[in-house]
């Protein structure tokens, strides 16, 4: 079995995967009238970064005496308003949307207003019909791609590579929070490698997973055959992981590969695996579960008349093999 990350405090799988299905089945139990409800709009919730997300959630809900309503839109825009209207008739005072695709946000924020609910966004910001951002709480998108872009730029020469046959895969998901890292870490290379010739460059298009990131890094290879040395980096952990499977499928030669990652989900499994650990050079430390815990408790202050900041970033600490030990709790 694959090592797996876990967070001390934060709840199991099966109750967050309980607690969707109640209430995709209409069984939820009737919130305590002293309870505030807060609604809490996940996608892909069977993803190991979205279910300590709303673990997280749940946990500092649980802690603030507030209901929390966990439903899943998937990557369906319209979907997310749907259900930011079911949870409107089911009493919700505040909803977190963990948003797929940013232009939502006006639509949104007016089924917001429209119910008198407070919003509150996720690892994407949002803004609202009047243009203006509301409460954002989650990573610094464009920051952690910069500091991904700077640990290759700092590692790169260590491997003496000639850029003439050393190829540069972007694996990017088209999601704006995606885009907004793996656009400034790949602008950080090429602002230190000014000459980097231009079809180096790969774009490696996946959406967010490890069996997407492999197979679409395996048409890289076939595409690039010449290519003698890679270079990865993505919007996550699941990304690197994937291009490294795949690179090891292919037999390439793991010296030959710097790999970063972004996020930890997968910082357990790479840092102990053969070959992957070889490849996978660093990640950045991100705690979804801080992540969705900060937001639940930024709607609650909401709902209790408290001033909040209009942004709070989670810091991103970089993680490697000599200390993911120390900063995670792998079993």
């Amino acid at each position: 079995m694959p090592a797996s990350r876990a967070r001390k405090g934060i709840l199991s799988v099966a109750g967050l995967v309980i607690g969707a299905t109640a209430l995709a089945a209409g069984t939820v139990a009737a919130p305590a009238a002293d309870k505030p409800i807060v609604g809490f709009i996940t996608q892909l919730s069977q993803q190991q970064y979205f279910v300590d997300e709303a673990n997280g959630a749940q946990k500092i809900a649980d802690q603030l005496g507030a209901q929390l309503i966990v439903v899943d839109s998937g990557l369906d825009s319209d979907k997310v308003m749907s259900l930011a209207s079911s949870l409107a008739t089911q009493g919700a005072k505040a909803i977190v949307v963990v948003p797929s695709n940013t232009d939502v946000g006006p639509a949104l924020s007016d089924i917001a207003n429209q119910n008198h609910m407070f919003l509150v966004a996720s690892d994407s910001p949002l803004k609202d019909s009047a243009g203006k951002p509301v409460p954002f709480v989650g990573m610094d998108n464009t920051g952690a791609g910069k500091q991904v872009g700077d640990i290759i730029v700092r590692e790169f020469p260590k491997t003496g590579w000639d850029p003439k046959d050393t190829f540069f895969a972007d694996i990017e998901a088209p999601f704006q929070a995606c885009l907004d890292r793996t656009d400034t870490a790949l602008k950080a290379f090429q602002d230190a490698n000014p000459g980097w010739p231009a079809g180096n460059l790969v774009k490696v298009p996946y959406k967010g997973l490890i069996d997407q990131a492999d197979d679409a890094m395996r048409a890289a290879l076939t595409a690039h055959p010449e290519a003698k040395h890679w270079i990865l980096e993505s919007c996550n952990d699941e990304g690197v992981v994937g291009a490294l499977q795949a690179l090891d499928a292919r037999d390439f030669p793991v010296k030959d590969v710097l790999g970063v990652g972004l996020g930890a989900t997968q910082a357990c499994l790479a840092f102990t695996s053969d070959y992957i650990k070889d490849g996978f050079k660093a990640t950045t430390d991100l705690d979804p579960g801080a992540i969705g815990g900060g937001a639940v408790q930024v709607a609650v202050d909401l709902i209790n008349g408290k001033t909040v900041p209009p942004t709070t970033y989670v810091p991103t600490p970089e993680l490697t093999i000599d200390n993911f030990k120390d900063k995670l709790n792998c079993k």
